[in-house]
């Protein structure tokens, strides 16, 4: 049967999104016991010991369903962010909540802008849902907010922009963000995800969107996450904010139970532990300096981040290197998906992380692997 004449059109136009290869793989594969992965910007601390404690209290409790719109965790966010519950809405991952987007205001009359190398989901769902996406390049590996901006026209139901951005890990001030709001009609979306926020906090220029902006400009939502520094990528809990009309059709296509019982109450338990947070954030600030300063040492071009992870181009293709360090048992990322074949992206780890990958790097540049 062609199942291929089945499917919607815009379907078949759809690349899949593939995560980073997994540790169990790479050990199955080629044999090795020790593998570490710096290829999915992971927090290699770990969650909060409050969050462990909530996994394993409440693990009896897994036959029961969860509370479907997770209340308890939408309260907790509302009063952390300095609004009410009815501009918070929490997905499985804020991956969810980019679907719940696009299935929401996106059809196929409609035009979406994005950033020529901004998070590859963006354009994904957009055109599932048979949107026209329209790519603006970057400028410096930044968003071109202005451009953006200009390239807007009365088709255009939502623009893309994350900041810090994945893959490049750069950010966009808050006045340019701004700026782009203002020049936003009322009838035109701005989806600004901040997944990587925390790690950016130190940047003075930086954007404090929640909730300032977020009162102020109705067709702004913002997207954040749990995965990143709070270390809580396997249970997939992300979040929205915005305005409570907005939310309010998010939730009403949200699918019931979307985040589990566990997730909601480690969630909670994590957001309660600042200080656990903060030194996670500490120590990647600390560790991404020393590998990008060793990382250019040995002849990679880096690009200034303000993530979890570093940009870095490579004199030769990206898969060439991904493939060689895979056999000294080091998960990276290259980026082939995105167009940009000459670089990877790798997670900052831990200092012993780190010095593993440093000598895969030198044993890859030596020649003495094949590809």
């Amino acid at each position: 049967m062609a199942l291929e004449t089945l499917t919607r059109a815009c379907v078949r136009s759809v690349t899949p999104y593939f995560p980073g290869k997994p540790i169990a793989e790479v050990q199955r594969e080629l044999g090795l016991k020790k593998v570490i992965k710096l290829a999915s910007n992971e927090n290699p601390l770990g969650p909060s010991p409050r969050a462990l404690a909530a996994l394993k209290r409440d693990a009896l409790e897994t036959h029961l369903y969860p509370e479907g719109a997770s209340p308890l965790l939408r309260q907790a966010l509302a009063k952390a962010l300095g609004m009410s519950d009815s501009h918070v809405i929490v997905g499985n991952g804020s991956d969810e909540i980019i679907r719940l987007l696009c299935e929401a205001f996106l059809s196929p009359e409609d035009d979406v802008i994005a950033s020529q190398y901004g998070f590859i989901r963006f354009k994904q769902q957009a055109t599932l849902m048979g949107a026209r996406v329209i790519e603006v390049p970057m400028a410096d590996w930044r968003h071109d907010l202005e451009t953006m901006g200009r390239t807007v026209s009365p088709r255009t139901k939502m623009v893309f922009v994350a900041s810090p951005n994945n893959p490049t890990g750069t950010y966009n001030s808050e006045e340019e963000i701004e700026g782009l709001l203002k020049a936003l009609p009322a009838t035109t979306l701005l989806v600004l995800d901040e997944a990587y926020y925390q790690y950016a906090g130190d940047q003075d220029d930086y954007h404090r969107s929640v909730p300032d902006l977020v009162r102020r400009f109705p067709n702004l939502v913002v997207l954040r996450t749990f995965s990143k520094a709070y270390g809580l990528a396997g249970l997939r809990v992300g979040y929205g904010v915005g305005d409570a009309e907005l939310i309010g059709w998010l939730d009403r296509i949200r699918m019931p139970f979307n985040v589990g019982l566990l997730s909601q109450r480690a969630a909670i338990e994590a957001l309660k532990d600042q200080a656990w947070m903060k030194k996670g954030i500490r120590l990647n600030a600390k560790n991404r300096e020393y590998l990008a300063s060793q990382l250019r040492g040995l002849g990679f071009g880096v690009t200034d981040s303000a993530a979890n992870f570093l940009f870095v181009k490579c004199a030769f293709p990206g898969r060439v290197l991904f493939k060689r360090l895979l056999k000294t048992g080091v998960i990276i990322r290259s980026l082939d998906e995105y167009g940009l074949t000459h670089h990877v992206r790798i997670s900052v780890g831990t200092e012993a992380e780190i010095r593993m990958l440093l000598a895969g790097l030198k044993t890859s540049l030596n020649g003495t692997l094949t590809p």
